[in-house]
Protein backbone atom coordinates (compact mmCIF):
# COMPACT_ATOMS: atom_id res chain seq x y z
CA UNK A 1 0.00 0.00 0.00
CA UNK A 2 2.85 2.40 0.89
CA UNK A 3 4.73 1.91 -2.72
CA UNK A 4 1.33 2.29 -4.79
CA UNK A 5 0.57 5.58 -2.42
CA UNK A 6 4.18 6.52 -3.40
CA UNK A 7 3.85 5.86 -7.18
CA UNK A 8 0.53 7.77 -7.04
CA UNK A 9 1.60 10.63 -5.37
CA UNK A 10 5.12 11.01 -6.99
CA UNK A 11 3.20 10.89 -10.31
CA UNK A 12 0.61 13.99 -9.82
CA UNK A 13 0.70 17.11 -11.90
CA UNK A 14 2.52 20.46 -10.08
CA UNK A 15 0.18 22.50 -9.58
CA UNK A 16 1.86 25.54 -8.54
CA UNK A 17 1.87 29.28 -9.95
CA UNK A 18 5.77 28.67 -10.43
CA UNK A 19 5.92 24.85 -11.29
CA UNK A 20 9.02 23.71 -10.00
CA UNK A 21 10.91 22.86 -6.76
CA UNK A 22 13.87 24.96 -5.51
CA UNK A 23 17.30 23.46 -6.42
CA UNK A 24 18.59 23.92 -3.08
CA UNK A 25 16.84 21.19 -1.85
CA UNK A 26 16.47 18.95 -4.47
CA UNK A 27 18.82 16.71 -3.82
CA UNK A 28 17.49 15.97 -0.11
CA UNK A 29 13.88 15.41 -1.53
CA UNK A 30 15.58 12.89 -4.17
CA UNK A 31 17.71 11.36 -1.95
CA UNK A 32 14.57 10.42 0.47
CA UNK A 33 12.23 9.25 -2.82
CA UNK A 34 15.05 6.66 -3.77
CA UNK A 35 14.56 4.94 -0.18
CA UNK A 36 11.75 2.67 -0.50
CA UNK A 37 10.66 3.59 3.21
CA UNK A 38 9.76 7.66 2.65
CA UNK A 39 8.54 9.60 -0.12
CA UNK A 40 8.34 13.66 0.69
CA UNK A 41 4.83 14.91 0.18
CA UNK A 42 5.95 18.92 0.49
CA UNK A 43 9.42 21.36 0.55
CA UNK A 44 10.66 24.72 0.58
CA UNK A 45 14.16 25.45 1.06
CA UNK A 46 13.81 29.06 2.41
CA UNK A 47 12.27 32.16 1.02
CA UNK A 48 11.78 35.73 1.94
CA UNK A 49 9.43 38.76 0.91
CA UNK A 50 7.86 41.55 1.23
CA UNK A 51 4.09 41.97 2.37
CA UNK A 52 1.63 44.41 3.60
CA UNK A 53 -1.86 44.22 5.14
CA UNK A 54 -3.49 41.38 6.56
CA UNK A 55 -3.95 37.58 5.84
CA UNK A 56 -2.24 35.42 3.26
CA UNK A 57 -1.70 35.69 -0.30
CA UNK A 58 -5.31 34.35 -1.10
CA UNK A 59 -7.18 36.83 0.34
CA UNK A 60 -5.70 39.24 -2.47
CA UNK A 61 -7.77 36.76 -4.68
CA UNK A 62 -11.21 36.78 -2.22
CA UNK A 63 -13.43 39.88 -2.61
CA UNK A 64 -15.32 39.22 0.55
CA UNK A 65 -12.16 38.90 2.52
CA UNK A 66 -10.87 41.97 0.70
CA UNK A 67 -14.41 43.93 1.76
CA UNK A 68 -14.20 42.21 5.63
CA UNK A 69 -10.59 43.27 6.10
CA UNK A 70 -9.91 46.26 4.61
CA UNK A 71 -7.01 46.86 2.10
CA UNK A 72 -5.91 43.09 1.95
CA UNK A 73 -2.91 41.51 1.81
CA UNK A 74 -0.48 41.55 -0.85
CA UNK A 75 2.65 39.84 -1.28
CA UNK A 76 6.00 41.43 -3.50
CA UNK A 77 9.16 40.22 -4.19
CA UNK A 78 9.41 36.31 -3.05
CA UNK A 79 12.78 35.02 -3.31
CA UNK A 80 13.96 31.42 -2.56
CA UNK A 81 17.96 32.56 -3.09
CA UNK A 82 19.99 35.04 -1.57
CA UNK A 83 20.20 38.79 -2.21
CA UNK A 84 22.62 39.22 -4.86
CA UNK A 85 25.52 41.77 -5.16
CA UNK A 86 23.49 43.69 -8.19
CA UNK A 87 20.20 43.18 -6.78
CA UNK A 88 20.50 44.64 -3.25
CA UNK A 89 19.56 47.96 -4.34
CA UNK A 90 16.90 46.95 -6.73
CA UNK A 91 15.27 44.54 -4.07
CA UNK A 92 15.19 47.46 -1.28
CA UNK A 93 14.11 50.26 -3.76
CA UNK A 94 10.51 50.69 -2.10
CA UNK A 95 9.98 53.39 -4.22
CA UNK A 96 9.37 51.07 -7.60
CA UNK A 97 7.31 48.69 -5.48
CA UNK A 98 4.28 48.85 -7.53
CA UNK A 99 6.20 48.97 -10.77
CA UNK A 100 8.91 46.30 -10.30
CA UNK A 101 7.11 43.54 -8.28
CA UNK A 102 10.04 41.17 -8.67
CA UNK A 103 12.38 43.07 -7.44
CA UNK A 104 14.91 40.87 -8.88
CA UNK A 105 13.82 38.26 -7.28
CA UNK A 106 11.70 34.93 -8.76
CA UNK A 107 10.29 35.08 -11.82
CA UNK A 108 6.22 35.60 -11.70
CA UNK A 109 4.82 32.63 -12.89
CA UNK A 110 8.21 30.55 -12.27
CA UNK A 111 10.51 29.87 -10.19
CA UNK A 112 10.13 27.31 -7.31
CA UNK A 113 6.92 25.48 -5.77
CA UNK A 114 6.43 24.97 -2.01
CA UNK A 115 3.67 24.49 -0.07
CA UNK A 116 2.74 27.57 1.97
CA UNK A 117 2.54 26.14 5.15
CA UNK A 118 2.82 29.84 6.84
CA UNK A 119 -0.45 30.90 4.53
CA UNK A 120 -2.92 27.90 5.53
CA UNK A 121 -5.46 25.88 3.72
CA UNK A 122 -7.32 28.45 1.13
CA UNK A 123 -3.84 29.19 0.31
CA UNK A 124 -1.96 25.84 -0.27
CA UNK A 125 -2.37 22.27 0.36
CA UNK A 126 0.47 19.70 0.91
CA UNK A 127 0.37 16.79 -0.91
CA UNK A 128 1.71 15.16 -3.93
CA UNK A 129 3.06 16.03 -6.96
CA UNK A 130 6.62 14.98 -8.13
CA UNK A 131 8.84 15.31 -5.02
CA UNK A 132 5.47 16.73 -3.32
CA UNK A 133 5.67 19.95 -3.76
CA UNK A 134 2.18 21.43 -4.43
CA UNK A 135 0.26 24.56 -4.61
CA UNK A 136 -3.38 24.67 -5.68
CA UNK A 137 -5.15 27.90 -6.87
CA UNK A 138 -8.63 27.24 -5.24
CA UNK A 139 -10.68 25.67 -3.42
CA UNK A 140 -10.96 22.30 -5.48
CA UNK A 141 -8.06 21.71 -5.88
CA UNK A 142 -6.88 21.86 -2.10
CA UNK A 143 -9.53 18.99 -1.40
CA UNK A 144 -8.02 17.13 -4.56
CA UNK A 145 -4.43 17.73 -3.32
CA UNK A 146 -5.20 16.76 0.72
CA UNK A 147 -6.78 13.88 -0.47
CA UNK A 148 -4.01 12.12 -2.98
CA UNK A 149 -2.21 13.01 -0.13
CA UNK A 150 -4.62 10.53 1.86
CA UNK A 151 -5.95 13.57 4.12
CA UNK A 152 -9.06 15.20 4.14
CA UNK A 153 -9.07 18.89 3.42
CA UNK A 154 -10.47 19.04 7.36
CA UNK A 155 -8.01 16.96 8.57
CA UNK A 156 -4.96 19.30 6.40
CA UNK A 157 -6.43 22.14 8.02
CA UNK A 158 -6.50 20.91 11.57
CA UNK A 159 -3.23 19.68 11.12
CA UNK A 160 -1.47 22.77 9.47
CA UNK A 161 -2.63 25.64 11.21
CA UNK A 162 -2.90 29.04 9.63
CA UNK A 163 0.07 31.32 10.79
CA UNK A 164 -1.35 34.63 8.70
CA UNK A 165 0.98 37.23 9.12
CA UNK A 166 -0.32 38.83 11.98
CA UNK A 167 1.89 42.40 12.40
CA UNK A 168 -0.04 44.18 9.49
CA UNK A 169 -3.11 46.07 10.18
CA UNK A 170 -5.59 47.11 8.00
CA UNK A 171 -5.26 50.28 9.09
CA UNK A 172 -1.80 51.34 8.05
CA UNK A 173 -0.30 50.83 5.18
CA UNK A 174 3.96 49.35 6.84
CA UNK A 175 5.53 47.19 4.16
CA UNK A 176 6.98 44.16 6.18
CA UNK A 177 9.98 41.99 5.36
CA UNK A 178 9.51 38.18 6.22
CA UNK A 179 12.16 35.37 6.20
CA UNK A 180 10.92 31.65 6.41
CA UNK A 181 13.26 29.16 6.54
CA UNK A 182 12.97 25.67 5.15
CA UNK A 183 10.14 23.39 5.38
CA UNK A 184 9.35 19.96 4.80
CA UNK A 185 6.72 16.69 5.13
CA UNK A 186 8.07 13.16 4.23
CA UNK A 187 5.41 10.43 4.23
CA UNK A 188 7.00 6.96 6.63
CA UNK A 189 6.21 3.26 6.38
CA UNK A 190 6.50 2.99 9.44
CA UNK A 191 7.21 4.07 13.32
CA UNK A 192 10.74 2.71 12.66
CA UNK A 193 11.08 4.85 10.01
CA UNK A 194 9.57 7.81 11.54
CA UNK A 195 12.46 7.58 13.86
CA UNK A 196 15.29 7.09 11.40
CA UNK A 197 14.39 10.27 10.05
CA UNK A 198 14.30 11.93 13.18
CA UNK A 199 17.59 11.30 14.27
CA UNK A 200 18.93 12.05 10.73
CA UNK A 201 17.07 15.47 10.86
CA UNK A 202 18.68 15.83 14.54
CA UNK A 203 22.09 14.93 13.27
CA UNK A 204 21.40 17.93 10.30
CA UNK A 205 20.65 20.46 12.97
CA UNK A 206 16.68 20.13 12.26
CA UNK A 207 15.88 20.02 15.83
CA UNK A 208 12.17 21.29 14.98
CA UNK A 209 11.10 18.05 13.68
CA UNK A 210 8.43 15.66 15.05
CA UNK A 211 5.37 12.90 13.94
CA UNK A 212 2.38 15.22 12.57
CA UNK A 213 0.19 12.32 11.89
CA UNK A 214 -0.09 8.16 12.69
CA UNK A 215 -3.05 6.00 11.80
CA UNK A 216 -3.79 3.86 9.06
CA UNK A 217 -2.87 5.94 6.81
CA UNK A 218 1.25 7.24 6.21
CA UNK A 219 2.86 8.31 9.28
CA UNK A 220 3.75 11.95 8.31
CA UNK A 221 7.25 13.63 9.57
CA UNK A 222 7.02 17.34 9.45
CA UNK A 223 10.45 19.52 9.85
CA UNK A 224 10.27 23.15 10.20
CA UNK A 225 13.76 25.43 9.74
CA UNK A 226 14.41 27.90 12.91
CA UNK A 227 16.24 30.97 11.19
CA UNK A 228 13.43 33.38 11.36
CA UNK A 229 13.30 37.08 10.59
CA UNK A 230 9.97 39.66 10.38
CA UNK A 231 10.72 43.46 10.33
CA UNK A 232 8.98 46.35 9.41
CA UNK A 233 10.28 48.53 6.32
CA UNK A 234 7.85 51.39 6.26
CA UNK A 235 6.28 53.54 9.09
CA UNK A 236 2.64 53.47 9.16
CA UNK A 237 2.34 56.07 6.11
CA UNK A 238 4.37 53.43 3.85
CA UNK A 239 7.93 56.23 4.39
CA UNK A 240 10.85 54.26 4.43
CA UNK A 241 12.62 54.12 7.78
CA UNK A 242 15.92 52.20 6.60
CA UNK A 243 17.09 54.29 3.84
CA UNK A 244 21.00 54.15 3.17
CA UNK A 245 20.43 50.18 4.58
CA UNK A 246 19.71 48.06 1.87
CA UNK A 247 23.15 46.20 2.19
CA UNK A 248 22.71 45.69 5.80
CA UNK A 249 19.12 44.61 5.10
CA UNK A 250 20.53 42.43 2.34
CA UNK A 251 22.90 40.49 4.86
CA UNK A 252 20.13 40.03 7.45
CA UNK A 253 18.62 38.04 4.82
CA UNK A 254 21.39 36.18 3.30
CA UNK A 255 23.01 35.15 6.73
CA UNK A 256 20.06 33.05 7.25
CA UNK A 257 19.74 31.75 4.32
CA UNK A 258 23.20 30.44 4.69
CA UNK A 259 22.42 28.71 7.80
CA UNK A 260 19.43 27.37 6.62
CA UNK A 261 21.17 26.18 3.71
CA UNK A 262 23.77 24.94 5.64
CA UNK A 263 21.56 22.33 7.36
CA UNK A 264 19.95 21.32 4.18
CA UNK A 265 23.86 20.19 3.39
CA UNK A 266 24.29 18.35 6.89
CA UNK A 267 20.90 16.36 5.97
CA UNK A 268 22.14 15.49 2.61
CA UNK A 269 25.37 14.03 4.28
CA UNK A 270 23.50 12.33 6.61
CA UNK A 271 21.37 10.63 3.97
CA UNK A 272 24.41 9.73 2.29
CA UNK A 273 25.62 7.65 5.27
CA UNK A 274 22.63 5.78 6.17
CA UNK A 275 23.52 2.17 6.02
CA UNK A 276 21.22 0.26 3.82
CA UNK A 277 20.25 -2.44 7.08
CA UNK A 278 18.93 0.49 8.54
CA UNK A 279 16.73 1.17 5.83
CA UNK A 280 15.76 -2.42 5.73
CA UNK A 281 14.86 -2.46 9.01
CA UNK A 282 12.62 -0.12 8.47
CA UNK A 283 10.65 -1.26 5.48
CA UNK A 284 10.78 -5.33 6.10
CA UNK A 285 9.84 -4.18 9.82
CA UNK A 286 6.11 -3.33 8.47
CA UNK A 287 6.19 -6.05 6.23
CA UNK A 288 7.22 -4.00 2.93
CA UNK A 289 9.55 -5.40 -0.11
CA UNK A 290 12.83 -6.23 1.28
CA UNK A 291 15.73 -5.06 -1.50
CA UNK A 292 16.93 -6.96 -4.71
CA UNK A 293 18.72 -9.91 -3.99
CA UNK A 294 18.32 -12.48 -1.24
CA UNK A 295 16.31 -15.53 -0.84
CA UNK A 296 18.21 -16.80 -3.32
CA UNK A 297 17.53 -14.00 -5.91
CA UNK A 298 20.43 -12.55 -8.22
CA UNK A 299 19.99 -8.68 -8.03
CA UNK A 300 18.78 -7.43 -11.31
CA UNK A 301 17.73 -4.17 -12.88
CA UNK A 302 13.78 -4.42 -14.20
CA UNK A 303 13.62 -2.54 -18.29
CA UNK A 304 10.05 -3.12 -19.37
CA UNK A 305 9.27 -6.31 -19.39
CA UNK A 306 13.23 -7.35 -19.13
CA UNK A 307 15.38 -8.32 -16.37
CA UNK A 308 19.03 -7.74 -16.73
CA UNK A 309 21.47 -9.65 -14.50
CA UNK A 310 25.42 -9.35 -14.78
CA UNK A 311 28.63 -11.12 -14.25
CA UNK A 312 27.16 -14.89 -13.17
CA UNK A 313 28.79 -17.12 -12.42
CA UNK A 314 28.31 -21.34 -12.47
CA UNK A 315 27.27 -23.94 -14.45
CA UNK A 316 24.86 -23.30 -17.46
CA UNK A 317 22.11 -25.47 -15.75
CA UNK A 318 22.77 -23.28 -12.43
CA UNK A 319 22.14 -20.03 -14.31
CA UNK A 320 19.05 -20.74 -15.76
CA UNK A 321 17.73 -21.86 -12.64
CA UNK A 322 19.20 -18.38 -11.29
CA UNK A 323 17.03 -16.68 -14.23
CA UNK A 324 14.17 -18.55 -13.57
CA UNK A 325 13.89 -18.07 -10.05
CA UNK A 326 13.95 -13.86 -10.95
CA UNK A 327 10.99 -14.41 -13.74
CA UNK A 328 9.06 -15.92 -10.78
CA UNK A 329 9.66 -12.60 -8.61
CA UNK A 330 7.62 -10.58 -11.07
CA UNK A 331 4.84 -11.31 -13.16
CA UNK A 332 5.45 -8.39 -15.40
CA UNK A 333 8.95 -9.59 -16.10
CA UNK A 334 8.71 -12.03 -19.67
CA UNK A 335 12.50 -12.42 -20.83
CA UNK A 336 15.92 -12.28 -18.19
CA UNK A 337 18.71 -11.68 -20.38
CA UNK A 338 22.80 -11.97 -19.31
CA UNK A 339 24.64 -8.96 -19.56
CA UNK A 340 28.66 -9.75 -18.97
CA UNK A 341 30.60 -7.46 -21.17
CA UNK A 342 30.90 -3.42 -20.58
CA UNK A 343 28.97 -1.48 -22.72
CA UNK A 344 31.16 -0.26 -25.97
CA UNK A 345 32.28 2.23 -28.12
CA UNK A 346 30.59 5.86 -28.34
CA UNK A 347 27.60 4.71 -28.81
CA UNK A 348 27.55 2.71 -25.12
CA UNK A 349 25.58 -0.50 -26.73
CA UNK A 350 25.78 -3.63 -24.93
CA UNK A 351 25.55 -5.84 -28.05
CA UNK A 352 26.60 -9.11 -26.50
CA UNK A 353 23.35 -9.25 -24.29
CA UNK A 354 22.36 -12.83 -23.86
CA UNK A 355 18.61 -14.51 -23.00
CA UNK A 356 18.72 -16.77 -20.31
CA UNK A 357 14.45 -17.49 -19.64
CA UNK A 358 11.80 -16.30 -21.69
CA UNK A 359 11.21 -15.71 -26.00
CA UNK A 360 14.27 -16.57 -27.14
CA UNK A 361 12.55 -15.05 -30.09
CA UNK A 362 12.54 -11.77 -28.44
CA UNK A 363 16.19 -11.33 -29.54
CA UNK A 364 16.15 -9.87 -33.40
CA UNK A 365 18.14 -10.85 -36.23
CA UNK A 366 20.06 -7.54 -36.26
CA UNK A 367 20.96 -8.02 -32.35
CA UNK A 368 17.78 -5.60 -31.17
CA UNK A 369 16.27 -6.34 -28.16
CA UNK A 370 13.07 -4.40 -27.41
CA UNK A 371 11.31 -2.86 -24.71
CA UNK A 372 8.73 -0.47 -23.66
CA UNK A 373 9.50 1.37 -20.50
CA UNK A 374 7.58 3.33 -18.15
CA UNK A 375 8.67 5.78 -15.45
CA UNK A 376 5.95 7.75 -13.74
CA UNK A 377 3.26 7.08 -16.01
CA UNK A 378 5.72 8.73 -19.37
CA UNK A 379 6.76 5.00 -22.01
CA UNK A 380 9.44 5.28 -24.45
CA UNK A 381 10.99 2.09 -25.70
CA UNK A 382 14.31 0.50 -25.19
CA UNK A 383 16.61 -1.58 -27.09
CA UNK A 384 18.61 -3.25 -24.41
CA UNK A 385 20.94 -4.18 -27.12
CA UNK A 386 21.66 -1.23 -28.99
CA UNK A 387 21.28 1.30 -27.04
CA UNK A 388 22.25 2.38 -23.18
CA UNK A 389 19.64 2.88 -20.75
CA UNK A 390 19.53 2.48 -16.72
CA UNK A 391 16.65 2.39 -14.74
CA UNK A 392 18.71 3.04 -11.85
CA UNK A 393 18.59 6.95 -13.01
CA UNK A 394 15.15 6.70 -12.29
CA UNK A 395 15.01 9.14 -9.61
CA UNK A 396 17.48 11.24 -11.03
CA UNK A 397 14.90 11.89 -13.87
CA UNK A 398 12.45 12.67 -11.35
CA UNK A 399 14.66 15.01 -9.57
CA UNK A 400 15.41 16.79 -13.14
CA UNK A 401 11.99 16.76 -14.14
CA UNK A 402 10.35 18.83 -10.60
CA UNK A 403 13.45 21.38 -11.49
CA UNK A 404 11.93 22.62 -14.44
CA UNK A 405 9.59 26.10 -14.39
CA UNK A 406 6.92 26.61 -16.71
CA UNK A 407 7.97 27.74 -20.15
CA UNK A 408 11.06 27.06 -19.90
CA UNK A 409 13.28 25.77 -22.91
CA UNK A 410 15.33 22.55 -21.99
CA UNK A 411 17.97 20.88 -24.07
CA UNK A 412 19.15 17.33 -22.86
CA UNK A 413 22.37 16.00 -24.98
CA UNK A 414 23.48 12.66 -25.32
CA UNK A 415 19.44 12.04 -24.45
CA UNK A 416 19.62 7.94 -25.36
CA UNK A 417 15.79 6.71 -25.71
CA UNK A 418 15.25 10.36 -24.49
CA UNK A 419 13.30 9.45 -21.22
CA UNK A 420 14.66 12.58 -19.62
CA UNK A 421 13.01 14.51 -22.20
CA UNK A 422 9.42 12.79 -22.50
CA UNK A 423 9.43 13.16 -19.06
CA UNK A 424 10.10 16.56 -18.74
CA UNK A 425 7.26 17.65 -21.58
CA UNK A 426 5.21 15.33 -19.95
CA UNK A 427 4.78 16.63 -16.48
CA UNK A 428 5.90 19.91 -17.45
CA UNK A 429 4.32 22.63 -19.31
CA UNK A 430 7.92 23.55 -20.58
CA UNK A 431 8.16 26.21 -24.02
CA UNK A 432 10.13 23.26 -25.61
CA UNK A 433 12.77 20.53 -25.34
CA UNK A 434 14.92 19.29 -27.62
CA UNK A 435 16.73 15.90 -27.21
CA UNK A 436 20.21 15.28 -29.31
CA UNK A 437 21.91 11.96 -29.76
CA UNK A 438 24.59 10.23 -32.18
CA UNK A 439 23.20 6.67 -31.64
CA UNK A 440 21.03 6.06 -34.45
CA UNK A 441 18.97 2.84 -32.86
CA UNK A 442 18.68 5.19 -30.04
CA UNK A 443 17.03 8.03 -31.50
CA UNK A 444 14.45 5.31 -33.22
CA UNK A 445 13.69 4.35 -29.64
CA UNK A 446 13.03 8.28 -28.75
CA UNK A 447 10.85 8.59 -31.76
CA UNK A 448 9.05 6.39 -30.75
CA UNK A 449 8.28 6.84 -27.47
CA UNK A 450 7.48 10.69 -28.47
CA UNK A 451 4.94 9.07 -30.31
CA UNK A 452 3.85 7.17 -27.42
CA UNK A 453 3.53 10.24 -25.80
CA UNK A 454 1.23 11.38 -28.44
CA UNK A 455 -1.22 9.17 -27.60
CA UNK A 456 -0.59 8.85 -23.39
CA UNK A 457 -3.70 9.51 -21.26
CA UNK A 458 -1.40 9.54 -18.27
CA UNK A 459 0.07 13.23 -19.55
CA UNK A 460 -0.41 15.37 -16.99
CA UNK A 461 0.09 18.91 -18.60
CA UNK A 462 -2.77 20.83 -20.06
CA UNK A 463 -3.35 19.77 -23.22
CA UNK A 464 -2.25 16.40 -22.82
CA UNK A 465 -0.01 13.98 -25.17
CA UNK A 466 -1.06 16.24 -28.22
CA UNK A 467 0.26 19.35 -26.66
CA UNK A 468 3.31 17.39 -24.95
CA UNK A 469 4.23 15.75 -28.41
CA UNK A 470 4.12 19.12 -30.11
CA UNK A 471 7.18 20.55 -27.63
CA UNK A 472 9.53 17.99 -28.53
CA UNK A 473 12.13 17.80 -30.63
CA UNK A 474 14.63 14.94 -31.57
CA UNK A 475 17.76 15.39 -33.30
CA UNK A 476 20.10 13.10 -34.13
CA UNK A 477 23.83 14.23 -34.54
CA UNK A 478 26.98 14.58 -33.01
CA UNK A 479 26.76 16.54 -29.97
CA UNK A 480 29.51 18.86 -30.75
CA UNK A 481 28.61 19.82 -34.19
CA UNK A 482 25.30 20.17 -33.69
CA UNK A 483 26.02 22.95 -30.70
CA UNK A 484 28.19 23.95 -33.25
CA UNK A 485 25.57 24.46 -36.24
CA UNK A 486 22.52 23.47 -34.82
CA UNK A 487 21.03 25.88 -33.15
CA UNK A 488 21.21 29.89 -33.30
CA UNK A 489 21.77 32.62 -30.30
CA UNK A 490 20.55 31.61 -26.76
CA UNK A 491 17.84 29.94 -26.62
CA UNK A 492 17.82 27.12 -23.23
CA UNK A 493 16.79 28.26 -19.95
CA UNK A 494 18.15 24.34 -18.68
CA UNK A 495 20.44 22.31 -20.48
CA UNK A 496 21.17 18.23 -18.95
CA UNK A 497 24.40 17.00 -19.73
CA UNK A 498 25.06 13.12 -18.77
CA UNK A 499 28.42 12.97 -20.24
CA UNK A 500 29.88 9.37 -21.42
CA UNK A 501 33.39 7.93 -20.70
CA UNK A 502 34.95 7.44 -23.64
CA UNK A 503 34.27 3.73 -24.24
CA UNK A 504 34.99 1.19 -22.44
CA UNK A 505 38.17 2.98 -21.28
CA UNK A 506 38.86 5.71 -17.99
CA UNK A 507 39.29 8.51 -20.64
CA UNK A 508 37.17 11.57 -20.95
CA UNK A 509 35.03 12.69 -24.32
CA UNK A 510 35.47 16.18 -25.16
CA UNK A 511 39.20 16.48 -24.04
CA UNK A 512 39.59 16.96 -20.28
CA UNK A 513 36.92 16.61 -18.40
CA UNK A 514 34.37 17.69 -21.11
CA UNK A 515 35.83 20.93 -21.60
CA UNK A 516 34.62 21.11 -25.28
CA UNK A 517 31.04 19.62 -24.90
CA UNK A 518 31.14 22.75 -21.68
CA UNK A 519 32.75 25.58 -23.95
CA UNK A 520 30.36 24.61 -27.28
CA UNK A 521 27.51 24.70 -24.66
CA UNK A 522 27.69 27.95 -23.17
CA UNK A 523 26.70 29.82 -26.02
CA UNK A 524 23.41 28.69 -26.46
CA UNK A 525 21.95 29.50 -22.82
CA UNK A 526 19.95 32.25 -21.88
CA UNK A 527 21.00 34.41 -18.56
CA UNK A 528 20.57 32.19 -15.88
CA UNK A 529 20.59 29.02 -17.36
CA UNK A 530 20.91 26.34 -15.42
CA UNK A 531 23.14 23.22 -15.98
CA UNK A 532 23.26 19.61 -14.83
CA UNK A 533 26.00 18.47 -15.16
CA UNK A 534 27.28 14.57 -14.54
CA UNK A 535 30.52 13.48 -14.24
CA UNK A 536 32.07 10.31 -12.29
CA UNK A 537 33.54 10.13 -9.06
CA UNK A 538 35.56 8.03 -6.47
CA UNK A 539 33.61 7.47 -3.19
CA UNK A 540 36.23 10.07 -1.46
CA UNK A 541 35.28 12.67 -3.93
CA UNK A 542 31.37 12.03 -3.34
CA UNK A 543 32.72 12.77 0.43
CA UNK A 544 34.19 15.79 -0.57
CA UNK A 545 31.67 17.70 -2.08
CA UNK A 546 33.07 16.79 -6.08
CA UNK A 547 35.13 19.80 -5.48
CA UNK A 548 37.21 18.34 -8.76
CA UNK A 549 34.35 18.73 -10.58
CA UNK A 550 33.62 22.05 -9.18
CA UNK A 551 36.95 23.14 -10.10
CA UNK A 552 36.51 22.18 -13.73
CA UNK A 553 33.78 24.02 -14.04
CA UNK A 554 34.91 27.19 -12.41
CA UNK A 555 37.64 26.86 -14.63
CA UNK A 556 36.09 26.66 -18.00
CA UNK A 557 33.15 29.13 -17.65
CA UNK A 558 36.07 31.81 -15.94
CA UNK A 559 37.88 31.28 -19.49
CA UNK A 560 35.06 32.48 -21.11
CA UNK A 561 34.59 35.28 -19.17
CA UNK A 562 31.48 34.28 -16.79
CA UNK A 563 30.88 33.01 -13.16
CA UNK A 564 29.19 30.53 -11.65
CA UNK A 565 26.48 29.28 -9.25
CA UNK A 566 26.74 26.32 -7.34
CA UNK A 567 23.59 25.00 -7.02
CA UNK A 568 24.07 21.41 -5.79
CA UNK A 569 26.09 18.20 -6.31
CA UNK A 570 25.47 14.26 -5.12
CA UNK A 571 25.45 11.07 -6.29
CA UNK A 572 23.25 10.38 -9.36
CA UNK A 573 21.18 7.51 -9.11
CA UNK A 574 21.53 4.32 -7.29
CA UNK A 575 24.49 2.22 -6.20
CA UNK A 576 28.11 2.24 -7.90
CA UNK A 577 29.13 2.02 -11.74
CA UNK A 578 32.56 0.08 -11.03
CA UNK A 579 34.03 -0.47 -7.79
CA UNK A 580 33.73 2.34 -5.69
CA UNK A 581 32.94 5.04 -8.99
CA UNK A 582 29.89 7.03 -8.95
CA UNK A 583 28.23 8.63 -11.27
CA UNK A 584 27.67 12.36 -9.80
CA UNK A 585 25.79 15.44 -10.73
CA UNK A 586 26.68 18.78 -10.50
CA UNK A 587 24.10 21.53 -10.85
CA UNK A 588 24.73 25.28 -11.41
CA UNK A 589 23.69 28.13 -12.60
CA UNK A 590 26.03 30.54 -15.49
CA UNK A 591 26.03 33.95 -14.40
CA UNK A 592 27.13 36.76 -16.38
Amino acid sequence: MFQQAKARILSKRDRSSRGRIDPHISTVCSQLNSLPCFYTTSSCSGRFYMYRGVGNKRDNKDTKKRENRGAGFERFRVCHDYVGEGMVERYFDLTTLETDRTGGGDKEGAGVSEVDQWEGLDDEVGGGVGVGDVEVEDADSAVEAGEAAGETASEYKSSHPQVPNLHASEHNSTVWLRYEPLILHVACCSPLAADLLIKLLRKAGLKTAGVQRMGSRPIIVQVLGDEGLEMPLTDNEGRGVWGGKERWLGELVNERQRRNWGKIERLERALVEVGEEEIEETVVGEGGEGGEGGDGIVGHDVVGDVAIVRDLEGGEEEIKEMAERVMRTNKKIKVVVLQNEPLEGELKQAKTMRILAGNKERMGKDGSLLTTHQEYGIKTQVDLNLAFFTPRMSGERLRLCNLVSRGEFVLSLFAGVGMEGLMIAGRREVGGVVMVELNERATECAERGRGMLRRNKAVVVKGGGEEAWKRTKIVRGDVREVLREGFEGRCFDRAIVPRPKEGTKDGDMGGEGGAEYLRALLPHLRPRAEVHWYDFAADWEVEGGMQRTKDFIRRVLEEEGKGVEFLSAGKAGKGTIAKRQYRVVVDFRVVE
